[in-house]
Parts: structure tokens; C-alpha cells; sequence
């Protein structure tokens, strides 16, 4: 029978850590624990059919009242920290029991502390401004590890004029600061306003101060080279900065004037509230460049739904429209988040429209409009409709802003023709182009006088009915964003009547009411602790994944009652929260050895840890499977190590059962079972029946017998649970025939029926299907109906199969079929398969129920978790293991292979380039001719550009290649994909290296392999670029849909990645079992020194395409001499020699070579121009025969031209030399050049044609044009 603590969650007991001082500048200061009960009948609300229910659990309590003791929280694992500006410091909280936050320490430097953020490694920041607000400030990096407090303080920066908000970037790479740069209090110095960046180091420790740079409002200045919006509001005294010197006020007034507050950072993008200005910045973080300023719309309140309560007397609420009056948004807190909205996903603001007047000095921006017209300030026009509403009990006590409204009246004087009310009463949610898509106008107003009447607009510092009803009435102050069960909620808090407010924003353009709480006791007196919580300030949502109970909490902190509240949020399902269930089961599939954090949400085996260590604090029956392809086509941390590390790794996170998949036997039957299994097992004797390699379906040959363990049962609280493993029947394709010698892939259906009737037999009450197969789509109708292997297992699955989990094709899905589970996690570990298991009194199966869980929440641009940290010291030990392996030699290259390139040197992924083809090279060979492949040949490759990130370069060292060179070009670890394609599919495929309009490249040049060559025509319109093609010297037919010619190419080109569609329409699609990086590696150690594939087999229109030998290796490389002796007769020179093979027969050049001059003197200069060229194409040139290597020379521009220049050292040898130009593997074309002897001192050496004089000379050596390269067999000048 189930017992009753699976359906609770217990929250964890408090921690005791100890307090000790803290020297350096970061100081101790020791708290006597203090604790606030949360308020006896907290006010809460909640709309009909409420997801979601907010309780105050526990609270902390600073005893200090109305001095901000209690602002900006911010939560890291069981830790709070919170910012006590009235002591200049944080504080520390266990919150490991958030029922009884506990005082640990502060943290304490110069001046006062504003704000802080923690990335998920520990680094801590701090802001602090400084004694004088007007001065630069700091950032105070610490470890939020630390137990030893004395030990927290990492180092600090100078930033900008006071540090307001500090936050760190979604990846973790910049600390982001707000440099408010607000004015001295009496107006007498104004500081320019900026945005802090700092590049964080990938290590928990400071930034040096040259990882800071300021990004300001220059260029919005008058004179500057960016518009400054009309709507951007820059008013006010205009009073000099600090070190304004002799710059006129006019050149800074914009920047003086700004205001940066609040930060939010989606990606590399950070956006800044400006909010005196009405205003958002948006900033280029890798750019530290201000690159726009958003001006906010205003808010009509005329309109009906923008209504709101006008004054503070009366003692009536009346919310109503009032026409003429505008509201000026104003926001304080900004939050972002992601989200679709008509299937198009984008990012979205959300801000918290407070308002805030600038007071400083004896200047003044509000004004009661009763006032308006005394005091020299003009006159509500007397035309106006606004002109009969001037009594307190209308508009007359409303506070408005005098820089606002005014109009010509109709006496011709200045006089206000609109009011402008600061904020809005409302959060919005704007798109990035500063389009206001929600406002929520009057519903806050509107929900807090149904449900607090009372008190509906009250202050925090004393309870009243609406005595903030003439300034900004509830004040929402600032906003989180979280997200539970697939929906996205914001939670918005009340500066002045207290409490936070709760919207489903899953859809920005529809957000929804859900529910309100307020821990205060408006009967108490304000400022003692059963007042409950005042003025709240900060406010932080932590999922359950980062929650200490593994219940998703929010935490406040009140500036004025100078507390922290713990809030726990309950999901409701029909109205009663929502319980977990008898048994959970999670899953991965395909992790492949992704130990680190990747991009597209791979989260690294420590934070999956962390996922699964918080799923079983939830529900102590939980179990945690893999389907398969847990080691083999690895990252590269992984791989270099034999897929130990990620072993050692998953046993760490707690791994409970696997299946085998295809890539377990990469290495062959007897690694799996005398390494890998062993190791699983934490034992070197451990025989082939193993829970962690499951596979019913693999039979020792020839025989009934089990070559490995078919099925495995474990017991959770009294229930037996089933997990059975079949792998892939196409593995014996996938991998070395001579390692799997022994063994046979038999039929998965019968084999998992079979196994499944027998642990029946044993008493399972439930089966689980570990299958290595999958679905190719993600669709639940086709995976139900479709054929092939994966849809026999679907419908051929026994009775006694319960769910089926699956693997192998790398998709994502959740799906019911015939009545049961099917479901894959995606790949790498970027997601966890669920199945919750519900189980009668009796214990019997009563529902399983299957989803999914990615493990990047992609809404908020975070991982579920924090790091595991037993895990990650697996994780950092494999990583300094792959660094010194990484240095190991794997083989040579016999020039630099590059990348497309323009003319200066900058990447362009819309050239054809020797790197791509001779990646697709690599992946032709790895299927055609690498003896560990056992699959079909293929016959043609291609490899996309945006997979080749960096490039090879021979260097200094010969062409050595590491590991790590390697591994650095193709950093994805992808698989190599075979599929079939007819020509007319190929042709469609090249036709799409043509993107879609909107695309951020025209075009995207596939890398082709040798043996494939097609012509193309550039100004061709789109889908009639490709004129023909060839395969190894036969025309292909365009219009052939019948032929099948067998493709490899990478796994995300092959899933129709980079817009390349077609590819996803192949048949016969197999997974190679190879990945990029391991290919490649095989390759150097079989074809020996790596030449660069020749440019040409992308030809255009009217060209001939290059021809190659079939077969590797490919041809020689330049720097290796073609021949000795002068020059053949008949050669002019300085000319192209057109030479070639056969009897007197001259071949037609592949290109002109022209010299500015053929005699340069020693430490001159010599000009070449080749011409003839295909755009794009890349030449390698020496000058023998010493000889002389030019790196650096550009690709051929559009016209098929390219130059360069070489410098001749001045103890080159005098006499003929021969200039060798090369590409891949076309002729070589010589040149004859004579350098004679250096000029006498004083006299300019013959630089054989006009070149800048600028060149520098360093030690007699010269860099011209990228350099040129001299070694012990060439040399290097540099």
C-alpha cells in the first residue's frame, strides 16, 4: 500500500553553519539571530480556477524600522543574501528551512551596498556606491561558497557614479551594472548616468579592472551620431557633472540626464529601465555599446480600463476614467522572459510602473493641479475640460508633473492642456521594440478594493483607506518572473500597500489575474514586528530545482518594515494543491558524454545531477534510467578520457538503470563488458548481466543464450518495478564487425515481450520499456501509425509493457499510445523524461502518466538547477584531464585550411573555403574507407560553415595539430549522419545555401567532398542558382527524382539545420556512430600529413571544375618544392609561364600572376596580383628556395582578384628565385623573380612596385600583408 510521505514535501531541516569574522575589506559583522512570525490572517485573493496558491512560511526580521535594513533579496541554494542599506552591507541568511530564515553574517565594504547578484557557480557582486553618491563606485566580487567568511572577499572594480543594480548575464559572462549617476542631493552636481559591463573569468574569482568597460549616453547627445527620441524625456535643472572641467553643459546634457535604475539581460542584449526618462536603453553587452533608447508609451487614463482613484480624500473609492489625464509609466523593476505568441517566439519586457519625480535641490517636478497656476507655475487652460475638475474630491490633490502638458492658451500664454500623472498603477509588458503589448491598467486598483477595502490605496508607513490615492497609488515597485508546469507567472509587488500580485503571462498579449497575498496586519501599528511586512522592495522567485525544499518559493524583502519573507507557492489542481506521485521515474537518452554546459541547452552532468538530487528530495520514489548512448560519439571531455569521466559522472548523479544503445559497443563487446560495465559497477569483476547495460535483444551468436542482462527489477517501498533494454537491430552496421564478433541484435519486439512476460512472472507490478529506438519526428498521430522498427515496438509491445521509453533518434516527445507512455528526452542531457506512476491501495498499477522536462528553462534563460557538487568535481577533474591530454599530437596539416574569408580577413560563411571541404572530406573518408565503420558507403559529403569555428593554421611547429585544434573546429560533437538523397534533392539542397529572406546570412556555402563538383550561377534568381552537378566526372540530373545517391553529413545538417530542409527529407537515414571529432582524429592517423582540399569543386557558371584523384591522402601542400632549376624557356618574367605537363604542350593556366616587378633588393617588398580566380578561392604562395612561406593572403574578391605583398628579409640570398603559387591540387604556376643586394645605408631599397611607405621593420624582418612564414625548413618572420 502506498504510504501517505510520498504525497508530502517535507521542508529540509535548518543547517547549522558556523559564523566566523571576516578580515580583509569585506567584513564580518556578527547578527544575533532574529526571526518574525509571518502575520496571523495574511489578505489573499485568488481568480476562479487559480493554478497557484502564495503562503508566507517564514520570515526575518531586522528589528530596524523605515531605514531600508531589508531591500534587494537574492537566493543561492540554501543562502539568502540580502541588501541592508541602512548598515551599508548584506546580509546573510540560511534559508535552508525557509519557515525560520536565520542570520549567518554580512558582508560589508566602503560605502553602501544597493544591490547584488550570484551566478551559479558562486560568484558573488555586490554594488556599492560611495560615501560621496556623486563619485565613482564599486563592485565587490565574493564567494558565495565560502563557509569561512573571512575567505568571501575576491577582489573589486571601479564602476561609474552610484552603483544602482547590479546583475549577471543569463551565460554568466558579464557582470551588468547600472550607474544611476543621480544628482547630489542639493542639485549642485549632476554625474553622467552609464551601464557598467565587466567580463566575468570563467573561475569563482574577480575580474581585473581592465575587464570594465563604461557604455554611456554620448552619442544621444545633440551633436552625437544617434537620434535621442522626441518621447525620451530630458528635463530639468541643467547643472554640471563632478568633472565636467571646461565641457559646455550642452555636450553631456543628455547623459547627466540620464538615469539608469533596474537591469534585466535576455542573451547578449541587456535592457536598462530609465526611469525619470520614461525610457528603456537598450545595450550591446560584447560591444558595451548603448546601441538604442525606447521611449514608453503613456497611458491614457480616459480611456475605460486605464481608470483610477484620483485622491486621498473623500473617504469614497472612485475609480473611474479621467479624461485629459495621461500616466507616465516610469518603471522601476524590468524583467524579460521568452515566449510564443502566434508561433513566433521572441523575448518580452515586463515592467513594474511605479513613477518617480526628480526632487533635488529646490527643484521640484510634481505639483498638486489645485496648484497649478500659483507660485509662477501656468495655469490649467481655461478651455480645457480638465478646468471644472480642480476641487480635492476630483483631480485637484493629484500630484502631476510641470514638465508635461503645457500648450498655447487661448490668451497666448503657457497653460496645461493634459495632466501627466506619475506611473502608471499598472505593470506592462512591451515587446524589445518598445511596443506595449498588456497594460493592466485599473485591475490593481480594482482587485484591492474588493479585496482590501479598507485599506485599498494605503501608505506603509500608517493604515489608511487611500492615502496614496493622489500620488501613485498601490506603487507596484518591482517584478520576478517564474514559470511552473509550462506557465509563466509574474509576480508584482506593492511599494506602498504591501503584498504581491500574481499574473499569468504566459501569453504576453493576454496576461490574467491569478492571485494576491499580503503579509500585513493593517491593525497593527507600523514599525513594530506585528505589523508584518512594509514597503517591499525586492522580490526573487526560486523554482523548485533551486529551492532548498524542492517546492518553488518567491522571497521579499521590505525596505521599510525591514524584513524577508519566504513565500511558498503551491500548485492547485481542481483548487487543492497538487501532490507527487507514488513512483517517479526519470530519463535520459542519448547523453553521449556531454559532461559540460553547452549551447542549446545541454545543461553538463552536473546540473542534471542537480535536477535529479532536487526530483528525489521532492519524492524520495524516484528512479533515474538512460535508454542508451550514454558513452560514445562524446564531447570531447568525455572522449579523450574513454567516456570515464561520464561513467564516474552518472554513477555520482545517481543512476539507477540502463539500456545499451549502438554506441556502447563502439569499442566492441569486450570493452563494454570487461570496462565499461566494471566501472558502472564500481567493480572490476562485475560479469556482462548488469543493470547499467540492459539488452534483451543481444544474444551471444548462434545461440538462445543472453549475452547480456535482459531485464532488471527494483523495489520502491514495497512496489516492483520493471525496466527492460533492447537496443537498435542496425547496430551491427553502426560499428567494427571484429567487435562485435561474439554477439547478434535480434528482434526487439520479440525480445522485449519476452523478457517482459518474465519479470511479470517475478512480480512486477509495472514494466518499463528501455528501448533504443525512436521515432525520426516528433509528431504523436505519425509515431502511432508509422512503419519500421520503432513503429512494430509501438504496436507490437505486449500487454505486460507499460510505458515505453525510447531513444537513438534524438527527438523530443511525450506522447499516449494505445493506451500507454511513449516518450523520448530529447538528447545530451538537455531533458528528463518523466513517468509518474500512480498506484492503487493495493499496490497496483492504477495510471502512468509520461512528459517531459528540459532542464534550460528557455522562458527565463536558466538552467532548473544548480551544479550537483559531487558531480562537478567529476566534471572539473575530466576537464583538466582533457586540457593536458587535449596538447597530444594527433597528426599535421601541410598549410593553413581556413575558413571563408574576405578580403580583410574576416570570417564570411557565404564563401566556399578549404576548411569545409576538407571536413566533408573527412566524413566521405570516415564512411567510405575508415576500417571502424560497418554501415553503407556514401558517396557524397557536405558540411555546413556555421559548424567550422575556428580555423587550422600550420604556425611554427611544422603543421602539428593537438586534440584541442582539432576539437576546436568542430566543437558540437556531432554525429556523422548517412541518408539517401536523388539528385533533385541534392539540387534542392544547394540551391538553399541561398537563405530565406529574413535569414542573418544571404547565404550559407556548403563544403563539399572530393569526387562531387557543382556549377553554379550567383546572380541567378532563387531556386535556379545550380546549373549542374557531377558525381566523381557524370553529370547528375536536376530533375531526377528516382536515382538514390547515399549522403553523409553531420547530425544537424541532417535534421534540416541552418534552413537547410531537404536534408530532412532523405531516406534510409542511419546514424554512423561516429562523431565529428573522433572521424576526424581517425583521419589524420590514416591519411598522414592533411593537405587543403582544393577550392573549386563549387564552380561558377561557364568554369571547369578542379580534378582530383579519387582516394586519400589528398595532394602535397605549399612550402614543398615542385621542382628545381630556372625557369622554362620561353618564360617572361613577372608573367604567369602557362607551363605545364606533356611534350612542348603548354596547359591552359588556372590563373595570371602578375609581379609589380620581377627584381626586388634584400629587405624590399615585392607586389603579386593573381586574377583568373573563382570568388572565394584561396592560393598558397613561396618563394623558393630558401623557402618563403606567405601566410595571410587573401581569398579572391567577387571578381576573382586578389593581391598580396612579400617582404624579402635582408639576408635573403641574392640571385633567381622562383615565386610558387598553389591551390589544392592544381598545377603549380612559378614565377621567376632575381633579388639582388640590399641598398647602401640611407638609400630605399627597390620595393618592386608603389607600396604605403608604413611598413615597419623589426630586426631586419618585415610583416607585410599577414606576415610571412620562415622556419627550419621554412622560415618565420614575424
Amino acid at each position: 500500500m502506498p504510504s501517505p510521505a510520498r504525497n508530502r514535501t517535507v521542508p529540509r531541516t535548518v543547517a547549522a553553519v558556523a559564523t566566523a569574522a571576516l578580515t580583509c575589506t569585506l567584513a564580518l559583522t556578527p547578527l544575533a539571530a532574529a526571526s518574525a512570525a509571518v502575520v496571523p490572517s495574511p489578505i489573499s485573493d485568488a481568480a476562479a480556477g487559480a493554478a497557484l496558491k502564495l503562503t508566507p512560511i517564514g520570515s526575518h526580521d531586522t528589528g530596524v524600522f523605515d531605514e531600508s535594513a531589508a531591500e534587494i533579496v537574492q537566493s543561492y541554494r540554501d543562502r539568502l543574501y540580502v541588501v541592508n542599506a541602512q548598515a551599508g552591507s548584506v546580509t546573510v541568511l540560511d534559508n535552508s528551512d525557509p519557515t525560520e530564515p536565520t542570520e549567518l553574517f554580512s558582508l560589508a565594504d566602503t560605502g553602501t551596498a544597493n544591490s547584488l547578484a550570484i551566478r551559479d557557480d558562486g560568484l558573488g557582486v555586490i554594488a556599492f556606491e560611495a560615501d560621496d553618491k556623486t563619485a565613482n563606485g564599486s563592485l565587490v566580487f565574493f564567494d558565495a561558497n565560502a563557509d569561512a567568511p573571512q575567505r568571501a572577499r575576491l577582489g573589486a572594480v571601479t564602476v561609474g557614479a552610484l552603483p544602482d543594480m547590479v546583475t549577471i548575464s543569463k551565460d554568466g559572462a558579464y557582470a551588468v551594472v547600472a550607474n544611476e549617476g543621480e544628482p547630489a542631493g542639493d542639485f549642485s552636481v549632476d554625474p553622467e548616468g552609464s551601464i557598467g559591463i565587466v567580463t566575468l573569468p570563467k573561475t569563482v574569482s574577480a575580474p581585473a579592472q581592465s575587464a570594465v568597460r563604461i557604455a554611456g549616453f554620448g552619442a544621444f547627445e545633440e551633436d552625437g551620431a544617434k537620434k535621442l527620441h522626441d518621447n525620451v524625456r530630458v528635463f530639468g535643472p541643467d547643472v554640471a557633472a563632478p568633472d565636467q572641467g571646461d565641457k559646455p553643459l550642452s555636450a553631456n546634457r543628455v547623459s547627466r540626464n540620464l538615469e539608469p535604475e533596474y537591469i534585466t539581460v535576455d542573451g547578449t542584449t541587456a535592457y536598462a529601465a530609465l526611469q525619470e526618462a520614461n525610457a528603456i536603453a537598450v545595450i550591446d553587452l560584447p560591444r558595451a555599446e548603448v546601441t538604442s533608447i525606447l521611449p514608453l508609451r503613456f497611458t491614457d487614463h480616459g480611456l475605460a480600463g486605464n481608470g483610477f482613484d484620483a485622491s486621498d480624500r473623500g473617504g469614497v473609492i472612485d475609480i473611474k476614467p479621467h479624461p485629459g489625464v495621461k500616466g507616465i509609466p516610469m518603471p522601476d523593476g524590468i524583467a524579460s522572459y521568452s515566449a510564443a505568441v502566434a508561433g513566433k517566439t521572441a523575448t518580452y519586457l515586463v515592467t513594474a510602473n511605479e513613477g518617480d519625480a526628480r526632487e533635488w535641490g529646490d527643484y521640484e517636478e510634481p505639483a498638486r493641479v489645485k496648484d497649478l497656476g500659483k507660485d509662477g507655475l501656468a495655469p490649467v487652460c481655461a478651455d480645457s475640460e480638465l478646468a471644472t475638475q480642480l476641487g480635492d474630491n476630483d483631480l485637484g490633490r493629484l500630484n502631476v508633473s510641470i514638465e508635461e502638458g503645457l500648450r498655447t492658451g487661448p490668451d497666448g500664454t503657457p497653460c496645461y492642456g493634459e495632466l501627466y500623472a506619475f506611473g502608471g498603477r499598472s505593470f506592462s509588458i512591451w515587446g524589445t521594440d518598445g511596443t506595449r503589448v498588456f497594460d493592466s491598467g485599473d485591475q490593481f486598483e480594482r482587485i484591492l478594493a474588493r479585496v482590501a477595502p479598507q485599506y485599498f490605496n494605503s501608505n506603509h508607513s500608517e493604515a489608511n483607506l487611500k492615502g496614496r490615492s493622489d500620488d501613485k497609488g498601490p506603487e507596484p515597485e518591482n517584478v520576478a518572473i517564474g514559470t511552473i508546469d509550462d506557465r509563466t507567472y509574474a509576480f508584482i509587488v506593492f511599494e506602498r500597500v504591501g503584498g504581491v500580485m500574481v499574473y499569468d503571462i504566459t501569453d504576453p498579449t493576454a496576461a490574467s489575474y491569478v492571485t494576491y497575498v499580503n503579509n500585513r496586519d493593517f491593525s497593527a501599528k507600523p514599525g513594530t514586528p506585528e505589523a508584518g511586512d512594509l514597503g517591499p522592495e525586492g522580490v526573487q522567485f526560486i523554482g523548485a530545482q533551486r529551492s532548498p525544499t524542492g517546492q518553488p518559493l518567491l522571497v521579499t524583502g521590505s525596505e521599510v518594515s525591514g524584513t524577508t519573507t519566504v513565500y511558498a507557492i503551491d500548485r492547485l489542481v481542481g483548487g487543492a494543491p497538487a501532490t507527487q506521485p507514488d513512483i517517479q521515474v526519470l530519463t535520459i537518452n542519448d547523453f553521449h558524454g556531454r559532461l559540460v554546459q553547452e549551447s542549446n541547452g545541454v545543461a553538463g552532468a552536473s546540473v542534471l545531477a542537480g535536477a535529479i538530487e532536487k526530483y528525489r528530495q521532492q519524492n524520495e520514489n524516484t528512479l533515474f534510467v538512460s535508454a542508451g548512448d550514454n558513452i560514445g560519439a562524446s564531447a570531447f571531455e568525455s572522449f579523450i578520457d574513454d567516456d570515464n569521466p561520464t561513467i564516474d559522472a552518472l554513477k555520482t548523479a545517481g543512476l539507477d538503470v540502463s539500456a545499451v544503445g549502438n554506441h556502447e559497443f563502439d569499442r566492441g563487446f569486450a570493452d563494454l563488458t570487461d570496462r565499461v560495465i566494471p566501472r558502472f559497477e564500481g567493480d572490476e569483476n562485475a560479469d556482462a548481466f548488469s543493470d547499467f547495460a540492459l539488452g534483451a535483444n543481444v544474444y551471444v551468436a548462434g545461440t538462445d543464450e543472453h549475452a547480456l542482462k535482459p531485464y532488471t527489477i527494483k523495489e520502491v517501498d514495497g512496489t516492483r518495478v520493471a525496466f527492460v533494454g533492447t537496443v537498435t537491430e542496425q547496430t551491427a552496421g553502426m560499428v567494427s564487425p571484429q567487435g562485435i564478433a561474439g554477439i547478434e541484435f535480434r528482434d526487439q519486439v520479440a525480445s522485449a515481450n519476452e523478457a517482459a512476460a518474465a519479470a511479470k512472472k517475478e512480480g512486477a507490478a509495472v514494466v518499463v520499456l528501455l528501448s533504443h529506438e525512436g521515432s525520426a519526428g516528433s509528431d504523436c498521430a505519425a509515431i502511432a501509425t508509422e512503419s519500421g522498427d520503432f513503429g512494430d515496438i509501438v504496436r507490437g509491445a505486449s500487454a505486460d509493457i507499460d510505458a515505453i521509453v525510447s531513444a537513438h533518434t534524438h527527438q523530443k516527445y511525450a506522447c499516449e499510445i494505445g493506451g500507454r507512455p511513449v516518450i523520448q528526452a530529447h538528447q545530451y542531457g538537455t531533458t528528463l523524461g518523466t513517468l509518474d506512476i500512480e498506484l492503487t491501495d493495493a499496490g497496483e498499477l492504477e495510471s502512468i502518466t509520461g512528459g517531459t522536462v528540459s532542464l534550460y528553462n528557455q522562458t527565463l534563460g536558466q538552467y532548473i538547477a544548480y551544479p550537483q557538487a559531487d558531480t562537478k568535481a567529476v566534471v572539473d577533474r575530466a576537464v583538466t584531464v582533457a586540457e593536458e591530454k587535449g596538447r597530444v599530437q594527433v597528426g599535421t596539416i601541410t598549410a593553413d585550411i581556413l575558413r571563408g574569408k574576405t578580403a580583410s580577413g574576416s570570417e564570411d560563411r557565404g564563401i566556399h573555403s578549404t576548411l569545409g571541404n576538407t571536413v566533408a572530406d573527412v566524413y566521405l573518408w570516415a564512411t567510405t574507407q575508415n576500417p571502424n565503420y560497418g554501415g553503407q558507403k556514401a558517396e557524397v559529403a557536405f558540411m555546413n560553415p556555421g559548424g567550422l569555428r575556428a580555423d587550422l593554421l600550420y604556425g611554427t611547429d611544422g603543421g602539428a595539430m593537438s586534440y584541442r585544434e582539432v576539437a576546436n573546429v568542430q566543437p558540437f560533437a556531432n554525429t556523422l549522419v548517412t541518408l539517401e538523397l536523388t539528385p533533385a534533392q541534392i539540387k534542392q539542397a544547394l540551391e538553399e545555401q541561398w537563405q530565406p529572406d529574413g535569414a542573418s546570412r544571404a547565404k550559407l556555402a556548403l563544403g563539399v567532398s572530393k569526387g562531387f563538383t557543382f556549377e553554379y550561377d550567383p546572380a541567378a534568381s532563387r531556386g535556379q542558382h545550380i546549373r549542374s552537378m557531377q558525381l566523381n566526372g557524370e553529370q547528375l540530373a536536376p530533375e531526377d527524382t528516382t536515382t538514390k545517391i547515399r549522403v553523409v553529413t553531420n547530425s544537424f545538417l541532417a535534421g534540416g539545420g541552418d534552413n537547410f530542409a531537404s536534408l530532412a527529407t532523405g531516406t534510409g537515414v542511419a546514424d554512423s556512430g561516429q562523431v565529428d571529432l573522433q572521424a576526424t582524429v581517425e583521419f589524420f592517423a590514416a591519411v598522414g600529413p592533411v593537405a587543403p582540399a582544393p577550392l573549386g569543386r563549387a564552380y561558377l557558371v561557364g568554369a571547369q571544375p578542379p580534378v582530383e584523384q579519387p582516394g586519400f591522402p589528398g595532394p602535397g601542400a605549399p612550402g614543398e618544392n615542385p621542382g628545381e632549376g630556372e625557369p622554362g624557356e620561353g618564360e617572361n618574367p613577372g608573367e604567369n609561364p602557362g607551363g605545364g605537363p606533356g611534350a612542348g604542350e603548354p596547359a591552359q593556366p588556372w590563373a595570371l600572376v602578375a609581379l609589380g616587378s620581377s627584381t626586388v633588393a634584400q629587405g624590399g617588398s615585392l607586389t603579386a596580383t593573381v586574377s583568373g580566380l573563382e570568388p572565394g578561392q584561396r592560393i598558397d604562395a613561396t618563394l623558393f628556395s630558401e623557402p618563403l612561406v606567405v601566410s595571410g593572403i587573401p581569398a579572391a574578391d567577387a571578381n576573382g582578384r586578389l593581391s598580396f605583398t612579400v617582404s624579402i628579409p635582408r639576408d635573403f640570398a641574392v640571385g633567381a628565385h622562383r615565386l610558387v603559387i598553389t591551390s589544392g591540387a592544381l598545377a603549380p604556376i612559378e614565377v621567376g623573380v632575381t633579388v639582388t643586394a640590399a641598398a647602401p645605408t640611407g638609400q630605399l631599397a627597390n620595393s618592386g612596385g608603389a607600396l604605403p611607405m608604413g611598413i615597419a621593420l623589426a630586426a631586419g624582418l618585415a610583416l607585410v600583408a599577414g606576415g610571412v612564414l620562415v622556419g627550419a625548413r621554412r622560415r618565420r618572420v614575424s
